[in-house]
C-alpha cells in the first residue's frame, strides 16, 4: 500500500505545472458555422497573438487566421459544390496553406483552412493542448463543412495529413477522398518513443523566439508527444483496416521532421484504392512512373537545390513570404550559430534543400527550401486527382 502512495506521489509531482493551470487556448465548438469560427477566431488572435513586430500586426494576425476561398461563381457555374477541408501542421498556420488552397480555389473548389489549437498565438500555448484537442477541431470542421457541398474531400500538411487520414478512416461515408501534403504517420527520429516519458519532467528541449510572424520556431515536449501519439495512433488504424477511400499523398524521401519510409508503407498497405497517387520526390533516385506512385528526382544544381524539405512539398515559388524570391529564408538549424544563421539569410547564391551532408558540402550555411519549382505541375495533379474520383451519388 505505501509502495502504491509513493508511486501516486511521485506521479502528481512529475506531472507538467501547465496540467493544473487553466487553459486559455482557442477551441473547437461543434455545430459552429464557418463564419463564427473565424470571428472568434480574430477576436482571440487580437488579443493573445505575439507579436514579432507590433507595428505590423494586422499582417500578422491575417497571415495565421483560418480562412474560406470560394470559387469564382462565373467561371466554375457548372460546377459541382466540391468543398476541401485543409489543416496545417505542428507549429505551422493557416499560411503554410495558402499556396495550395488558392490553386484549389482557382480550380473551382471551395476550401476551408483551419487553426489548430495551440497554434497561432505563442508557442507555449502548445502547452495547453493535445492531440484530441487538434481532433476535435478537425473533426468539427468537416462535419459542418459536409453538410454544406454536394462532396467533400479532406485533407492537411503533416499533423493535419494525419488528422485528414483518421478523419475520413472514420467516417468513408462522408469523404470523397484524401489529399496529403507531407503527412505525420510517423516522426523521423528512433526515440521519438520516449517524448510522452520526457514529457512529464521537461516542457522544452529549447525555446527560441520566433523571427517568423507564420509558424513557431521551437515546439514544446508535451506538443511532440501529442504528435507522437496522434501519428501511431493512425498509422495503427489505417493499416488494421485498409479502405478503398482515393488518396493522393505527396512528400519527399529525403523528409527529416517525418519518416518518409513509413508514409510509403501506410500507403502501400492501407490506401488500396486503385485510384490512390503517392508522388514521391527523392535528390537520390530517378524519375519514375508506375500504376499509383511517381517519382521526381530533385537535383536541381541549376537552381541550387538539392532534395526537398518537410516544408517545401505544397510551396509555390511566388509565395511572396516563403518562396524562392521570398521576404523570409529559413535557416532555422543555425540557430545557435549567430554567424552561420546570418549568412544563411543574406548568402545571395546560397543552396537551398533538406539537411544532409551533401548539401551542407555545397554549402556550409545552406537554408532548408520552402517552395516547390514544381508546384504548379503538383497541383494540377490533386486537380485531376479530384476530377477523377469526385461521386456525387
Amino acid at each position: 500500500m505505501r509502495q502504491q502512495v509513493v508511486f501516486w506521489c511521485l506521479c502528481v509531482l512529475m506531472s507538467p505545472i501547465w496540467a493544473a493551470e487553466s487553459r486559455d487556448v482557442f477551441l473547437s465548438k461543434s455545430g459552429e458555422s464557418f463564419s463564427a469560427y473565424e470571428a472568434r477566431a480574430n477576436a482571440f488572435l487580437q488579443t493573445h497573438k505575439e507579436w514579432v513586430k507590433e507595428q505590423d500586426s494586422a499582417r500578422e494576425v491575417s497571415a495565421v487566421m483560418p480562412f474560406e476561398l470560394q470559387p469564382d461563381p462565373e467561371e466554375c457555374a457548372a460546377s459541382p459544390k466540391v468543398g476541401v477541408l485543409l489543416s496545417h501542421g505542428l507549429s505551422d498556420s493557416p499560411f503554410s496553406m495558402r499556396d495550395p488552397a488558392r490553386a484549389l480555389q482557382a480550380a473551382c473548389y471551395q476550401v476551408r483552412v483551419i487553426l489548430l489549437p495551440g497554434h497561432g498565438t505563442r508557442s507555449s500555448d502548445l502547452l495547453f493542448v493535445d492531440e484530441d484537442d487538434w481532433r476535435d477541431a478537425f473533426q468539427s470542421a468537416a462535419d459542418v463543412f459536409k453538410q454544406e457541398v454536394d462532396v467533400l474531400y479532406v485533407g492537411g500538411f503533416s499533423t493535419g495529413g494525419a488528422l485528414a487520414a483518421e478523419y475520413a478512416w472514420q467516417n468513408p461515408q462522408s469523404v470523397a477522398g484524401v489529399i496529403l501534403f507531407s503527412p505525420l504517420f510517423k516522426i523521423n527520429s528512433s526515440i521519438d518513443w520516449l517524448s510522452p516519458m520526457l514529457s512529464y519532467f521537461k516542457d522544452w528541449l529549447d525555446n527560441y523566439p520566433t523571427d517568423d510572424f507564420a509558424k513557431y520556431a521551437s515546439i514544446p515536449v508535451p506538443a511532440i508527444a501529442s504528435a507522437y501519439r496522434l501519428a501511431k495512433d493512425v498509422r495503427n488504424r489505417l493499416i488494421d483496416n485498409p479502405q478503398a477511400i482515393p488518396v493522393f499523398m505527396a512528400l519527399s524521401e529525403d523528409d527529416q521532421t517525418v519518416d518518409a519510409t513509413v508514409s510509403k508503407t501506410v500507403f502501400k498497405k492501407a490506401m488500396v484504392s486503385s485510384k490512390s497517387q503517392m508522388l514521391l520526390y527523392s535528390r537520390l533516385q530517378p524519375n519514375a512512373n508506375t500504376d499509383r506512385v511517381r517519382i521526381y528526382n530533385t537535383n536541381w544544381p541549376q537552381q541550387r537545390i538539392l532534395g526537398l524539405s518537410h516544408m517545401a512539398i505544397h510551396g509555390d515559388p511566388q509565395n511572396t513570404y516563403y518562396g524562392e524570391q521570398g521576404r523570409y529564408r529559413i535557416c532555422s538549424w543555425y540557430l545557435e550559430e549567430p554567424l552561420n544563421y546570418q549568412a544563411c539569410r543574406s548568402d545571395q547564391a546560397n543552396w537551398f534543400g533538406e539537411k544532409s551532408e551533401a548539401l551542407l558540402e555545397k554549402s556550409k550555411h545552406a537554408a532548408r527550401v520552402s517552395w516547390n519549382p514544381t508546384f504548379d505541375s503538383l497541383m494540377k495533379q490533386v486537380s485531376n486527382f479530384i476530377e477523377a474520383t469526385v461521386d456525387l451519388g
